[in-house]
Parts: structure tokens; sequence; C-alpha cells
């Protein structure tokens, strides 16, 4: 058993490194596009986060959260949706509705790696995924410091980023679902789940009723992103509260993906794309 579980680990570690490898040929290959997309990226999150911010600055606060609150909030979300990029932006695997909704699944199952390390370790980016990353860890930094956090939010800020981007992972992974039983209708179906997050995962959520509080940490899970967990760590718990639901998702979006994998063994795909395929 020992032997098996090392074995499984150097494999899972050379996924890893072979994908990194892939991603830095393409930077060393195209240094300027590769950086012209890290800058793109950083942009994005900078344009998610500008409206938060400049109502936070115009009224102080709001949401149930003070001014100095919101700013961690924005750099705890900018750390999650960064950890999303570093681990899930690479080769499709965020856009997960494409490889089953093109019938590239099959390339995926003949090769001689489990199917769930592949889509583990995909999507590592290190070198064109880690700026958002880096620059949310930098502005925490700095929040954090701003709000004198003891170390005891400071884990807990790190544990809430994980549970943060396996929230995203498994919504969108979910949603992805639907590719296999409408190939061409929900080809492009992750991007529309991983929208919400990027629209809406920055705002505070404190000054909605408990109702629309409810709807938005359970049926589209954005306030799980980053409201959520910065509440408990403000409070000084840990995200115990994320951490359930990020499992309770995962859990659920893995046995959505099994029925749909005994579906997608039985009915196949009725059409194929070699588009995007790498």
């Amino acid at each position: 058993m020992a032997d098996k579980f090392l074995r499984g680990v150097r494999m899972l570690l050379r996924q890893f490194a072979l994908y990194a490898r892939m991603d830095l040929l393409w930077f060393l290959r195209d240094t300027k596009y590769c950086l012209f997309y890290v800058f793109a990226d950083l942009v994005c999150a900078g344009a998610s986060a500008a409206g938060v911010f400049f109502l936070s600055e115009r009224f102080g606060g709001f949401g149930g959260l003070a001014r100095d609150e919101i700013l961690l909030l924005l750099c705890y979300a900018v750390i999650a949706d960064g950890l999303y990029a570093l681990f899930f932006t690479g080769y499709n695997m965020s856009d997960i509705s494409r490889i089953i909704g093109r019938g590239q699944l099959d390339h995926c199952m003949v090769q001689p790696v489990p199917l769930w390390m592949q889509f583990l370790t995909g999507g590592f980016s290190p070198c064109s995924g880690s700026g958002k990353l880096i620059a949310g860890t930098g502005l925490t930094a700095w929040a954090a410091m701003q709000l004198r956090l003891d170390g005891v939010q400071i884990a807990g800020l790190a544990v809430g980023a994980v549970s943060s981007t396996a929230i995203v992972a498994a919504f969108v992974n979910l949603v992805s679902c639907l590719a296999f039983v409408s190939p061409a209708g929900a080809e492009e179906i992750a991007g529309v789940a991983h929208s919400p997050f990027q629209m809406l995962g920055f705002y505070p959520l404190g000054g909605l009723s408990p109702l629309w509080r409810t709807f938005f940490c359970t049926v589209i899970p954005v306030g799980v992103f980053a409201w959520l967990p910065c509440e408990e760590i403000l409070s000084g718990m840990l995200p115990v509260k994320s951490l359930l639901l990020s499992a309770a998702l995962t859990a659920v979006m893995l046995l959505t993906f099994r029925k749909g994998m005994i579906y997608y063994a039985t009915y196949g795909c009725p059409r194929y794309s070699g588009f995007g395929h790498r």
C-alpha cells in the first residue's frame, strides 16, 4: 500500500513538472506574447475589483465591511482567482466542457495516467498563470498589516484561498457536466459558469437579506469565493463554513461527473472537433 501511494505521488509530481516545462517553453519561445497575456490577466483582475474599491473609498466601506476590510476582501479574491489561474487555466482545463463537448475526452482516456490526475495537473501554468497570484499575495500582505491580523487569521487566509479555489473548480466542472448530454450546446458553458465569480465574487454580501445571502452561497456560490471566508477570518476564526461548503460542492461534482462518465461510456460523443486540442 505504501509503495503504491509513493508511486502515485511520483507520477503526480512528474505530471506537474511536465506541464510546467510546457508552459516554460511557451514563455521562452514567445516571451512578448506570454508577458502580454499575464498583463491582460492583471488588468482583468484590477477591473473586476475597481468598482468595489471605488465604492468603498466613496462611502468608507459597505456591505457590512469597513474600508480596510473591503481592501482585504479584494486582495483575497485576487489570490483565489490567481490560484485558479495557476492550476486550471492551461490547456482548456478551466474550460473542461470544451474537452467533453468536442469529443476530445477520448484523448485523455487512452493516456497511461488516471483521468483525475490529468484534470488536476493539466492546467498547471506557473509562468503564464502566476501573475494574479503574485500580485494578490503582495497586496494581501499589505492589507493584513493594515488590519494587524494575527497568526490564526493569516493561516485562515491561506486555508480559505485553497477552499475558494476548490469552490470555483467544483462549480465549473459541475456545470460542465451538461456537455455530456448536450455536446454542441454546452461546449462553452464552463466559461459561463466561471463568469459569476469574476463579476460578483469581489462584492461583500453583508447588506443583502438572509435569503439572498444563502442563495449566493449555495446555488451560485459566489459568496463563498471571497465574502464568507473573509467574514470568518475577520471574526478571528478559521473559514470552517467555507471549507464545509467547498467539500460538499466537490462531492456533488464528483458524483455528477462520475454519472456523466457512465453516460459517455454508454453513448459516446456524437461529434468530434480537433479545434483547440493540445
